[in-house]
């Protein structure tokens, strides 16, 4: 057969000929020609092309660490080019399902406990997919192959999240949640590189983040949080023209959600660990979703329960906004103020933050019905809006030295909100400060947490570090507030905190370096490795290797 070869599409194609010669010659015609040029986001399938060999699915999974389950050749600490594959035990484990009446069950603690603050999914959604899975007569056989990838990866990314920490007998955590989580990751190159559309390409990114989010050792919610924002902002989510307003509804809330999710992974990471935000408050004008509005039109009204969850979640998202503003003031590291970028007038904003988030307490949403809910805890609230406090009274690069008062609130709060994570488990430095409290709160506050991390560590196994770390802490604080109080009953000063020797037996319980170790500083424990601690936060709940894996719904 005669040799044939490629030729550019400029050269095959008679119009990409004719518009590159005519642009050449005429740079008018390049403009109009460019013009032409699809700017915005579409809905239609397409394919996300490589570019040097890398892929939007191959960043996304390598965010993602699979090691453990990735088969080893004989190389001796190598493995092979593709850590992606399942070994042959999990693929044939990720292959089976739980029971429908256990599938309804973990459906129902996803959308109540784990997930409702960060609706991703809607519920009918969610039923409908899990009807397609359960109802295909394959499910009753020995695969699932007529089962669409997509509602497979939905089906397991559920049950992943969903039985995330659920108790089991005999203690532990169940496996099944890791197995069902590498079943979906199975399915995610398929998904995200044929995608039928970027709104769907988006929803799988984010249901990744949202089981890293409660499993951080699986890999890194910081990027794939960072590739939702781009996509986010690429599909124009988070500024509402009016052209985007005359969408259908179904489909304008969905962008919604979709969007206000994103953000509220990226407040969530950029508020804890200490980093600028991917985008700002003033460059996003989408409104939150509609509550009383479904998405799966014609199917029905929304029920009372789902009208009440997404007014529940798009109030929490108005804390996220109000620490926005508290971070934005109180913690962004500034060279100055010019007429551009001014600096907020710190004595007349502090009261009135103060006063909007009283107004956001107050207006907490309530119902008379019954619901199975985390929004159903007055703790679970509290927590969150203690944390909020804590954000804004406690010594920050703006105010290094708080007030009396503060520092006050800052005691108050922390104690409260250590009796609400309690509540929720079960269903600075002054003088006047530990003048004014007493000796009992402190001790009662202290065992208070230590009781509950050590529980957490009962169902969580690496929580026992944070537990260690926390007991060696408050017993050191305790003693030293003892010896001060003791040194003022005599007359005498008391010394100063000599932490070295315990901070330095942290080191054992700290995963990090501690080159600039110090016991002293402000924005962290260790200041001159605030990032490494923070790496160190997030990824303190690790759990051991898993081995031995077997079919992953038999407790059912």
């Amino acid at each position: 057969m005669p040799e044939t070869r490629s030729r550019p599409a400029a050269e095959t194609s008679p119009t990409g000929a004719l518009t590159v010669d005519s642009a050449a010659s005429d740079p008018q015609e390049m403009v109009n020609s460019m013009g032409l040029v699809l700017l915005e986001s579409s809905n239609q399938p397409r394919f996300m092309g490589t570019s040097s060999g890398v892929t939007f699915a191959k960043m996304v999974l390598a965010a993602i660490k699979d090691d453990a389950f990735a088969p080893h050749d004989g190389t001796v600490g190598q493995s092979k080019p593709h850590p992606r594959i399942l070994a042959p035990s999990t693929a044939h484990a990720a292959a089976s399902l739980p029971p429908r009446h256990a599938a309804e069950h973990i459906v129902d603690v996803y959308f109540s406990y784990r997930t409702p603050h960060v609706p991703i999914l809607v519920r009918s959604r969610v039923e409908e997919v899990m009807d397609r899975v359960y109802g295909s007569k394959e499910v009753l056989g020995s695969g699932l192959s007529s089962v669409h990838e997509r509602d497979m990866f939905i089906a397991n990314i559920v049950f992943a999240v969903g039985l995330h920490g659920m108790p089991v007998a005999g203690g532990g955590r169940p496996s099944q949640s890791e197995t069902c989580f590498h079943a979906a990751l199975k399915c995610v190159e398929g998904l995200l590189a044929y995608s039928p559309s970027d709104l769907e390409t988006l929803t799988v990114v984010l249901l990744l983040a949202q089981y890293i989010e409660l499993n951080p050792s699986q890999g890194s919610l910081w990027q794939l949080t960072g590739f939702a924002l781009r996509l986010a902002i690429d599909l124009g989510l988070h500024w509402e023209t009016n052209n985007i307003l005359a969408m259908p509804e179904p489909l304008l809330n969905q962008r919604r959600r979709l969007y206000w999710a994103t953000y509220r992974f990226d407040r969530y990471l950029c508020i804890t660990l200490g980093r600028p935000f991917g985008i700002a408050e003033l460059s996003m004008n989408s409104k939150f979703p509609d509550p009383y509005i479904p998405e799966t039109q014609p199917q029905g009204e929304m029920t009372s329960l789902e009208t009440y969850n997404q007014c529940c979640s798009n109030h929490f998202l108005k804390l996220y906004i109000l620490e926005s503003e508290i971070k934005h003031v109180l913690y962004h590291q500034l060279q100055g103020s010019s007429l551009a970028y001014p600096r907020a007038n710190y004595e007349l904003w502090f009261p009135e933050i103060q006063s909007r988030l009283r107004t956001w307490k107050e207006e907490i949403p309530t119902t008379r019905d019954e619901t199975d809910s985390i929004y159903s805890l007055p703790s679970w609230w509290e927590a969150h809006y203690c944390n909020a406090l804590l954000l804004l009274h406690r010594p920050t690069p703006r105010v290094p030295r708080p007030t009396k008062s503060s520092l006050q609130t800052c005691f108050d709060v922390a104690r409260q909100a250590i009796q609400s994570i309690k509540s929720l488990q079960r269903e600075g430095r002054s003088d006047e400060i530990r003048t004014a409290a007493s000796i009992v709160e402190v001790m009662t506050a202290s065992q208070d947490c230590a009781s509950t991390l050590s529980a957490l560590a009962e169902r969580f196994a690496d929580a026992g570090g944070c537990r260690d770390a926390f007991e060696r802490l408050s017993s050191t604080t305790l003693k030293w507030l003892l010896s001060c109080r003791d040194g003022s009953a005599n007359g005498e000063a008391g010394p100063p905190p000599t932490l070295g020797s315990e901070m330095d037996s942290l080191r054992d319980i700290a995963p990090f370096s501690s080159h600039g170790w110090q016991a002293e500083g402000l924005t962290s424990i260790f200041p001159d490795e605030p990032y490494e601690f923070a790496q160190f936060l997030s990824t303190a709940a690790q759990w051991e290797d898993l081995s031995g894996i077997g079919d992953i719904f038999h407790p059912f």
